[in-house]
């Protein structure tokens, strides 16, 4: 059943593939018509088989392009008949082409109106070659019918030139249909692994997505018990301090920091799975705005603390607002904290040019990391300095890669020990609009 379904749905994209390659292909056996008969005498002097030929290549021709403009329309309720239907026309297109050359082979005795339609013919199929190779066996029948009843004629015809042409000619159907069969095949093995890639990435987002539903449910599931452990820990730290020793309060706040530093932890691990799972609304954003409200945020946090703040104005961009200021708070936040052992902390927001394309930065002259630890420091729980000196979980820059990744930008940094660091995200041009150059 398994395989049943993977060979319809491999069908069904070969049909679509195939609608889309013969899209103009009958308009173009048409035009070629028309300018055969009108700049030759054939329809005069054979205007009985012309007509009737004709007839049938107009109806062929334009019964292909029917299927074709209506293809999401008439495919899915018969895809069946859509295909037969498809290749009886291409194969009657084929066949009156091919009698209508052959007649023109038979009349003018390879003048040079009998090589222009065979040149014609070879053309077409060519182009029979690119547009139908799909299916071997149509493309197959295609140019035997189009091509052999010139051939057959030409083999009958006792002029200087036909056994040379008969041969020519003969030479190219085949290896045309060598090459239409190689093609098919090849488009096929393709086609397999193109599916095969799509189902596997398709197992790979569903097990994706069990897994963060599953890290969620954890995460969400040991709030409660961390809350119960450290609320009596608290309580049984207060009330009882005046009969607990040293030692014992020392454990004790031992416990009550690894609570709340696990409960930190958890609720930046749901954090980081919302990022994943949130679906995204583009709209208009003010980067400014943002900024400068994360900024204030920080500064009513740490009321007496004096840092030099500048935030660049009128920074646009389209993408995400609540995501977008998930990126803002943390790379501010790091920021802020690893400023805080400076005389003059500084931090700076604003644009700049990469490889001639607009980025966003975060600059602070905190107390930056060695450069070659660039790649680690977005890795999920991962730190560069000991949490005795500045805290948090390890999760945020890991955030904010997610959320840029999720906008399809990218994220970098570029920074020194001891001299701060500068934080760097893009966004696609399509979804950013800038008003100016640079700070």
């Amino acid at each position: 059943m398994h395989w049943q379904f993977t060979q319809n749905n491999l069908l069904s994209r070969a049909d679509r593939d195939l609608a889309q390659r013969t899209r103009w292909a009958p308009l173009l056996y048409l035009l070629v018509f028309t300018i055969i008969l009108a700049f030759t005498s054939y329809i005069s002097e054979h205007f009985f088989e012309v007509i009737l030929l004709g007839f049938v290549i107009v109806v062929s021709a334009l019964t292909r392009t029917l299927l074709v403009v209506q293809f999401d329309k008439w495919y899915p309720a018969n895809p069946g008949k859509w295909r037969l239907v498809f290749m009886l026309a291409s194969l009657s297109l084929a066949a009156s082409w091919g009698l209508l050359c052959m007649f023109a082979v038979s009349h003018y005795q390879l003048e040079w109106t009998a090589m222009l339609v065979l040149l014609v013919t070879a053309g077409i199929a060519a182009v029979g070659v690119v547009t139908i190779s799909i299916y071997a066996n149509l493309v197959t029948g295609f140019l035997l019918l189009l091509l052999c009843p010139s051939i057959v004629m030409t083999a009958f015809l006792s002029t200087q030139h036909s056994i040379a042409i008969m041969l020519m000619f003969s030479l190219y159907c085949g290896f045309l249909v060598i090459v239409a069969r190689r093609l098919s095949g090849e488009y096929w093995r393709a086609l397999k692994n193109a599916s095969l890639l799509d189902q596997r990435a398709k197992q790979l987002e569903d097990s994706n997505k069990e897994l963060e539903s599953y890290s969620y449910s954890i995460a969400h599931d040991l709030r409660g018990p961390l809350r119960t452990i450290t609320a009596f820990s608290q309580i049984l730290l207060e009330d009882a301090s005046k009969k607990l020793n040293s030692q014992e309060k020392d454990s004790l706040n031992r416990i009550v920091n690894a609570g709340k530093f696990m409960a930190e932890l958890i609720d930046d691990i749901l954090e980081l799975s919302r990022i994943t799972r949130i679906n995204i609304e583009y709209n208009d954003v003010d980067l400014t705005a943002l900024a400068e409200e994360c900024l204030q945020g920080l500064q009513s946090s740490e009321p007496n603390r004096k840092v030099d703040i500048e935030v660049q104005q009128n920074m646009q961009a389209k993408g995400d607002s609540r995501l977008l200021r998930i990126v803002l708070q943390n790379l501010l936040s790091n920021s802020w904290k690893f400023t805080k052992e400076c005389t003059s902390p500084k931090i700076r927001v604003g644009t700049t040019k990469n490889a001639e394309k607009q980025a966003y930065f975060v600059k602070d002259n905190g107390v930056g990391f060695d450069v070659k630890y660039a790649d680690k420091i977005f890795g999920i729980f991962q730190r560069l300095h000991a949490r005795e000196e500045f805290d948090g979980t390890g999760i945020g820059l890991a955030s904010v890669q997610r959320v840029v990744n999720r906008h399809g930008g990218k994220v970098w940094v570029n920074a020194k020990d001891q001299k701060g660091a500068t934080f760097y995200f893009s966004l696609p041009e399509d979804f950013q609009t800038m008003n100016q150059d640079s700070l």
